[in-house]
This record gives structure tokens, C-alpha cells and sequence, in this order.
């Protein structure tokens, strides 16, 4: 009798807490960022690194959730990368249905995962030490959340070295997949061809090449009556490097996930990264080319 007392106390407990669960916001998430910033610090020094990163954080732009976990999402790439190099098996990052629009709570979820992943790391690497406790924070919003992990995200550059093209063109693979599975899903036959192959590129051409494939998802965007983002922030012509394109293919998925939630895909999940190395400018830009090439077959949508 005692059990079963105890048993409807816990199921009480737990259908109260689904019923009024607090919504994270970005005063929460920011200091979850703040701590994994922390925690990489901790690698920094048992590694005995003292190179400083350069980050330069965006302001006065609307920001979403969606693009801040697309941070998270590279921070656990780069956490692959460096099971890889100190030869612990890789694990993929969790993919996400699409939603329309993303709440901080997926967010904060994030970040969940990358503390997790960091703790695992320091416990089979044998590294010391804990960060503090975590920070109460106020006034933060989307953007600032998004610029610390940038900062996380480069500080792991340190530890790893810095994004390969060959690393851009995995996570451009991704898009190509989507892409043909939006084809077949609208019933459309493929007549696309890869463009004629330009040598001797800079990851400046790559980028302008992942702008032009934004600008067919935001034409399909407009036509669907979804308001598109502006990213002209990243366009930073012949300075850019393999990183920053990294995170424009990367924003390109998230914007390519409210087509599929507009059009019904909302099961399908983006397809896992398929390692390649020795790739280049050259290959990343006739591989963006050859999808952009692919969402101009969609004329007309229903």
C-alpha cells in the first residue's frame, strides 16, 4: 500500500511538472553557454595552450534561437574532430525535426549536450578541474547566445586546428541530400548538371556560392510565404575563411528545414555528415553549385 501511495505521489509529481514545466529563456541559455566557455578553458590549459581567439560578435541584427543552435551543432563537430584526433570513437550530432520556429528550450537542450560531451571527453582524457558555478545572468538575448558560443566555437580551433574544406563539403553533402529528397517528395524529375569545374578558389568563392544557393531556398521561402533572414552580415568577401562558410551551410539547413515543415517533411530528419578529407575550395563550390542548380527545377509549387 505504502509503493502504490508513493507510486500516485510520483506520477502526481510528474504530470504537475509537465503541466506547468518553465520555459527556458535566454538568460538561461546564455549561461549554460557561458559554463561550456568555461569548460573549454579547462582544455585550453591542460593542453597548455595559450593562443587567443578573435571573435567578432554581431549586434543589431534580429536573431533567432534556431541560428544559435546552429552553433551548438558546429561546437559538437568540433568535438568530434577532437575524439578523432585523440582517437575516441566519433559520434554524430543529433539532427532535429523541422519547425518553423525554434524555442529557447531546444536551445538550452543544446547545451545540455555539449556539457555532456565535455564531461565525457574530460573523464577519458584524464582532465582536471570543474568550472564554476554557473553564472546568473539578465538582459541576454538570442544574439548574445549565439555570439558566446561563436566564441566556444573558435576556442575549440585552438585545440583542433582550423576547418578544412574538406569539412564544408561533408556538411554541404547534407544539403544535397535534402534537396533530392525535397525532389522526389514534390515529384520532381532531376534535369540538373554539375557547372563546368573552377580551379585555384579561395573559401571566398565558396561563400558567394552558398549565397547563391540561399538565395533559391529563400526564393522557395517567398513563395511559400515564408518570410526570409538576411545573412549579409557574413558576407565577407575575400577575408573569409573555411569556418565562416561552414556556418552559412549550416544556416542554409536551418533555412531549408521550413521548407520541409511547410511542404509536410516533418519527419524527415537532416541525414548524418559522411567524413571526407582531402577536399577544396574548388570541390565545395562546384558541389553548392550543382545543388543550386538542382532547387532551380522547382518552378512551381503546389
Amino acid at each position: 500500500m505504502t509503493r502504490l501511495i508513493v507510486l500516485l505521489l510520483f506520477l502526481t509529481m510528474t504530470i504537475c511538472g509537465a503541466a506547468y514545466a518553465a520555459e527556458a529563456t535566454p538568460n538561461d541559455v546564455y549561461a549554460q553557454a557561458v559554463r561550456i566557455q568555461q569548460e573549454v578553458e579547462l582544455f585550453k590549459r591542460h593542453y597548455q595552450l595559450t593562443g587567443k581567439i578573435e571573435a567578432q560578435a554581431l549586434q543589431n541584427v534580429t536573431w533567432k534561437p534556431e541560428y544559435a543552435w546552429v552553433r551548438g551543432y558546429i561546437i559538437l563537430l568540433k568535438l568530434g574532430k577532437f575524439r578523432r584526433i585523440h582517437d575516441l570513437p566519433y559520434i554524430e550530432p543529433p539532427g532535429i525535426e523541422p519547425v518553423l520556429e525554434m524555442s529557447p528550450n531546444q536551445l538550452w537542450e543544446m547545451t545540455q549536450r555539449i556539457l555532456s560531451e565535455i564531461n565525457i571527453l574530460k573523464y577519458f582524457l584524464d582532465v582536471p578541474g570543474q568550472a564554476p558555478a554557473q553564472l546568473r545572468v539578465s538582459g541576454k538575448k538570442p544574439i548574445d547566445v549565439y555570439n558566446k558560443l561563436t566564441e566556444v566555437s573558435l576556442m575549440l580551433d585552438l585545440l583542433n586546428g582550423a576547418t578544412t574544406p574538406g569539412e564544408v563539403y561533408s556538411e554541404a553533402m547534407r544539403i544535397n541530400d535534402e534537396v533530392n529528397q525535397l525532389l522526389r517528395h514534390l515529384g520532381i524529375f532531376e534535369h540538373a548538371v554539375p557547372p563546368a569545374r573552377r580551379v585555384n578558389l579561395q573559401p571566398g568563392d565558396a561563400l558567394q556560392a552558398i549565397f547563391a544557393l540561399l538565395g533559391e531556398i529563400q526564393r522557395i521561402q517567398r513563395a511559400y510565404g515564408i518570410l526570409p533572414m538576411e545573412f549579409k552580415v557574413y558576407n565577407k568577401g575575400e577575408n573569409t575563411v573555411s569556418d565562416e562558410v561552414l556556418m552559412m551551410v549550416e544556416l542554409a539547413v536551418t533555412e531549408f528545414q521550413r521548407i520541409k515543415f511547410h511542404v509536410g517533411m516533418t519527419r524527415n530528419i537532416t541525414p548524418p555528415s559522411i567524413y571526407t578529407e582531402h577536399k577544396q575550395p574548388d570541390d565545395v563550390v562546384l558541389l553548392l553549385g550543382y545543388i543550386t542548380d538542382k532547387l532551380q527545377e522547382i518552378k512551381y509549387l503546389q
